[in-house]
C-alpha cells in the first residue's frame, strides 16, 4: 500500500508538472517569429529609430491567454558585441494582447545619441514578467540597422535645360544642407563633367572642365544655402547627338575629404544644326538603362547561331560541364550520337581524336564500329585522352561518324583548355564584377574541384548608385545599392558554380580604400566614407560585422582570410590602376602576405597573380618585377564567363547581354602578371598621396 501511494503520489506530481510547461508554452509569446521592422534602413546620428512588430505565425498569438500579466523589453546591441548600448527598452502594451488593432504602427524605440558609433546594431527581444523584473527565456534578435553620420547633403541640383548644343552655357542652382550640430567652414563646391575624385584623371581631362561655384562656403549648424551659377559648365563639342551629365562635390578645406558627391539630371547635347538628339546611351559612366546604344546596334541574325556551323551538330551533342582540364591529366568526353535522319544507319562507326593547339593530332581511338542506328535513334559515349604534362593550349576533341565505305556522316568538335593548375586559389577583389577577369581561372577551379574562395573589399555602394535610384544616393540608398552589389556578385559566380558559402565581403567603402590605405591606419581613427556616411561597415552577412575603415583592421582581416584558405596562388588587383580601390587592393594583400611571411604562416613559395592595368594612374608605380602568365580558357567557359557579366544588372549586365559575342568571338585567354618579388619593397607606398 505505501509502495503505491507513492507511485500516486509520484505520478500527480508529473502530471502537474506537465500541465504547468504546457500551459507556460501556451502563455509565453512566440519570440523566434517576432520580426522587428524599423521604418528606415539606416538612420543619422540623433535619429529616432521607430519600429513595428511583424505579427507571429498565426496562431501563437490568437491562443495566448492574457489573464497572466507579461512585457516585452528590446535590446540595442552593435553587431558583433554581446554588451548592450541600450536595455530595458519597453515595448507598448498593445504588443501583447490577441486583439491589436495596428500591427503596422510604428513606435519610438530609441534615438541614436550624437556621438554614436556608425555601423550596424541589432534589435533584441525579451519577455519579462513585470513584477519580479526577470526574463522569461532568452533574448531573440529579431532585426537590424544602420547608423551613419551624414555631415553635409547635397538636397537637389537644378539645370536651365534638358537640351543643349555644343558651346552653349550651362546654368545650375546646387542646394545643400549642414546637419551637423556645428558650424561648417572653409567648404568648396566644384560643379564639373560626371566623375568619381578616387578614379584618377587622364592627363588631359585633369582640371580642366571643373568650375569652382564656392571657395569658402560656412553653414551654420542645421544650416542650408542655395547656391546659382550662370555658368557652370559649357556644352561639350561633340560630333554627334549625345547625353551627358555633371557632379558637384563638396569638399572639405584643404580639398582633401568629399564631404557629398551628387550628380545632375541627364541631358541632350547636340552639334549645331541638329535638331532632334536620340541617342539611348552616352560616354561610359552614364546611365545606360537600355540594350542598345543605338538602333544601328540592333542585331537581328548573328545571335540566332551562337556556335558556328562546323561546331553545330544535330547527330554529335557533346557534354559541356567539363572543358578545363590540368596539364599531364586524363580527360574523359561525354558525348551522345543520335541519327538525325529518315534512314537508318547500318554498320556507322564513330572515331575521336584530339588535337593540339597546332592543330597536330596527338590521339585517336575507335569509340564504336558497325553501330546500327535507327532514324532518332540516340547511343551515349565517352572517349578518355591523356594530355601531355607541363602543356598549356586550347585543344580540341573531335568525333567523327562515318559509313563503312569511309563517307563522314557527321563531324563535330569540343574545345578543351589545359593548364598547369595549382593546389588551392583566392581571389581578392576590389569591387563586386571585378572576378571578370578570373572568369577561366574560376571555371577551371570549379570543374577540377579546387578550392576557390573570393574575397570583396568593397560592397561598390558607388558605382551607379545614382543611376539606380534615378536620383543621388543618400546613405541608406548607398547601402541598399551595396547589399545590390554583392547580390549579384553572389549570383554571377553561382553561375560559375561557386557556392555562396566561399564568397566573403569585407564592406569597405567604394572609392575610399586611398583614405583608408594613407589617412587612417588605426581602428581608433576610421575613415569617415563619403556614400555611406558610416566609418565601420554597416552591411549585414559580412565576414566581420562593423569592420573599421582603416588600414590596420583591413591588413589583419586580409591576414585572417589568407591563413585560414592557405592558397597556393593569390589574385588581385594591379597595384598601378588609376582606379584607387583596384591598386589598394593589391598593397593590401601584398602587405598581409608580408606579414604573414615574417611570422611563419605562409611559404615564400606563394604566387602572386594580378590583373592587367587597364589604365595606370599618375601616382607613384609599385617598384615591383612582373612575370606575363597567359591563361586558356575553352569556349564552353568563356561563354559561361559571359553570361555571368549579365548578372551585373547594376553595372550595364543589360548592355552587355545586348553586345552578346558569338562563339567563335570569345577570348581564348586570360592574362595575369606575377609579381616576382612582392616578398621585397616594403613601405614603398605608404606615404604619399592617392
Amino acid at each position: 500500500m505505501i509502495v503505491g501511494r507513492n507511485l500516486s503520489r509520484t505520478a500527480l506530481r508529473t502530471l502537474v508538472l506537465v500541465a504547468a510547461l504546457v500551459l507556460g508554452s501556451a502563455q509565453g509569446w512566440s519570440q523566434a517569429a517576432l520580426k522587428a521592422v524599423p521604418d528606415q534602413t539606416s538612420y543619422n546620428v540623433g535619429s529616432q529609430v521607430r519600429i513595428r512588430l511583424a505579427q507571429p505565425a498565426p496562431g501563437t498569438d490568437a491562443e495566448r491567454p492574457t489573464a497572466v500579466p507579461r512585457e516585452l523589453v528590446a535590446t540595442i546591441r552593435y553587431a558583433g558585441e554581446s554588451r548592450p548600448v541600450a536595455k530595458d527598452l519597453p515595448l507598448p502594451d498593445s504588443l501583447l494582447l490577441s486583439s491589436a488593432k495596428d500591427p503596422s504602427e510604428y513606435f519610438d524605440l530609441w534615438r541614436v545619441p550624437r556621438d554614436a558609433r556608425t555601423g550596424r546594431y541589432e534589435i533584441d527581444i525579451a519577455e519579462r514578467d513585470p513584477r519580479p523584473h526577470q526574463s522569461i527565456g532568452n533574448p531573440v534578435r529579431t532585426g537590424s540597422f544602420a547608423v551613419y553620420r551624414k555631415v553635409v547633403h547635397l538636397e537637389e541640383i537644378k539645370l536651365d535645360k534638358t537640351f543643349y548644343t555644343t558651346g552653349d552655357q550651362v546654368a545650375a542652382v546646387v542646394a545643400l544642407k549642414n546637419l551637423a550640430d556645428h558650424p561648417l567652414s572653409g567648404l568648396r563646391v566644384e560643379f564639373s563633367k560626371r566623375y568619381w575624385p578616387w578614379i584618377a584623371q587622364t592627363s588631359e581631362r585633369a582640371d580642366v572642365d571643373t568650375v569652382t561655384l564656392a571657395d569658402s562656403l560656412s553653414l551654420p549648424a542645421g544650416g542650408a544655402k542655395e547656391i546659382r551659377s550662370a555658368r557652370a559648365a559649357v556644352a561639350a563639342d561633340v560630333k554627334q547627338p549625345t547625353v551627358s551629365q555633371y557632379a558637384v562635390v563638396v569638399w572639405d578645406r584643404e580639398r582633401k575629404n568629399v564631404l557629398d558627391i551628387a550628380f545632375t539630371p541627364i541631358v541632350f547635347v547636340r552639334p549645331p544644326g541638329v535638331d532632334s538628339p536620340r541617342p539611348y546611351a552616352g560616354p561610359p559612366g552614364l546611365p545606360m538603362q537600355y540594350l542598345h546604344p543605338d538602333l544601328s546596334s540592333i542585331n537581328t541574325s548573328s545571335y540566332r547561331r551562337f556556335y558556328p556551323p562546323e561546331l553545330d551538330s544535330p547527330a554529335i551533342q557533346f557534354e559541356h560541364s567539363h572543358t578545363m582540364f590540368a596539364s599531364g591529366s586524363e580527360a574523359t568526353v561525354n558525348f551522345s550520337v543520335r541519327n538525325p535522319t529518315s534512314a537508318p544507319w547500318r554498320g556507322v562507326s564513330v572515331r575521336a581524336r584530339l588535337l593540339g593547339p597546332d592543330g597536330s593530332e596527338l590521339a585517336s581511338n575507335a569509340v564504336a564500329d558497325a553501330l546500327d542506328l535507327g532514324p532518332g535513334a540516340t547511343v551515349d559515349k565517352s572517349v578518355p585522352f591523356r594530355f601531355p604534362a607541363e602543356s598549356a593550349g586550347v585543344y580540341r576533341a573531335e568525333v567523327q561518324v562515318s559509313e563503312s565505305s569511309g563517307a563522314i556522316l557527321a563531324t563535330n568538335t569540343l574545345e578543351l583548355a589545359v593548364n598547369p593548375l595549382p593546389k588551392s586559389i583566392l581571389i581578392f577583389c576590389a569591387h563586386p564584377d571585378d572576378e571578370g577577369a578570373h572568369h577561366g581561372v574560376i571555371r577551371a577551379a570549379v570543374e577540377n574541384h579546387i578550392p576557390i574562395h573570393f574575397v570583396y573589399f568593397t560592397s561598390g555602394d558607388a558605382g551607379s548608385c545614382d543611376r539606380y535610384y534615378q536620383h543621388s544616393c543618400a546613405p541608406a540608398e548607398g547601402l541598399n545599392f551595396g547589399a545590390l552589389r554583392m547580390d549579384e556578385a553572389r549570383g554571377a559566380l553561382g553561375h560559375l558554380g561557386v557556392p555562396p558559402e566561399d564568397i566573403y565581403f569585407l564592406g569597405l567603402p567604394d572609392g575610399g580604400s586611398g583614405h583608408v590605405w594613407y589617412d587612417d591606419v588605426k581602428a581608433s581613427d576610421p575613415y569617415l566614407s563619403v556614400m555611406l556616411a558610416s566609418d565601420r561597415a554597416p552591411y549585414e552577412g559580412l565576414a566581420r560585422p562593423n569592420l573599421p575603415y582603416a588600414r590596420e583592421p583591413v591588413v589583419e582581416m586580409a591576414k585572417e582570410l589568407i591563413e585560414r584558405f592557405k592558397p597556393e596562388v593569390i589574385y588581385t588587383g594591379h597595384p598601378d590602376e588609376r582606379h584607387v580601390d583596384h591598386r589598394t587592393n593589391n598593397w593590401f594583400v601584398v602587405k598581409a602576405m608580408q606579414e604573414l611571411l615574417r611570422q611563419g604562416s605562409i611559404p615564400s613559395s606563394t604566387i602572386l597573380l594580378t590583373d592587367q592595368s587597364y589604365g595606370p594612374g599618375p601616382q607613384v608605380h609599385a617598384p615591383y618585377r612582373y612575370q606575363k602568365n597567359v591563361f586558356f580558357v575553352s569556349g564552353e567557359a568563356t561563354a559561361l564567363g559571359q553570361e555571368a557579366g549579365w548578372y551585373y544588372q547594376s553595372q550595364d549586365g543589360n548592355r552587355a547581354e545586348g553586345s552578346l559575342r558569338a562563339f567563335d568571338r570569345l577570348r581564348r585567354t586570360e592574362v595575369h602578371w606575377q609579381v616576382l618579388d612582392w616578398k621585397d619593397h616594403e613601405g614603398w607606398n605608404e606615404t604619399g598621396a592617392h
